[in-house]
């Protein structure tokens, strides 16, 4: 396939995916604007509808990850410390019933 035909097929999709129109709205508004922003980049993003997450919330949500990560880790390690110390009560309990039990015999 040429190059040509090529871009005619990307071209065809963009506009039938409605890339093309939302591009064209986005930067008309931009164009139109009296004062434009002085971060363009940052408006057509906003604009298409991305989400834009300032650096240190990022961070600070980073960090909320991570300590939440840490209490995940600690609660399973004293979940599974409290399962061994039911098997020990379980395995003495049955061991005073059989010798209850022996010594009734």
């Amino acid at each position: 396939m040429s190059m040509d035909s090529e871009r005619e097929k990307f071209r065809t999709y963009m506009e039938k995916t409605g890339v093309m129109s939302a591009l064209t709205k986005v930067f008309v508004d931009l164009y139109e604007k009296p004062e434009k922003p002085q971060d363009a980049l940052e408006y057509v993003t906003t604009a298409l509808g991305a989400v834009v997450v300032e650096k240190h919330q990022l961070e600070m949500l980073e960090e909320k990850v991570k300590e939440m990560q840490e209490t995940i880790e600690k609660l399973e390690k004293e979940n599974s410390m409290l399962k061994e110390k039911m098997c020990d009560l379980e395995n003495k309990e049955k061991s005073i019933a059989t010798k209850q039990a022996e010594g009734n015999a």
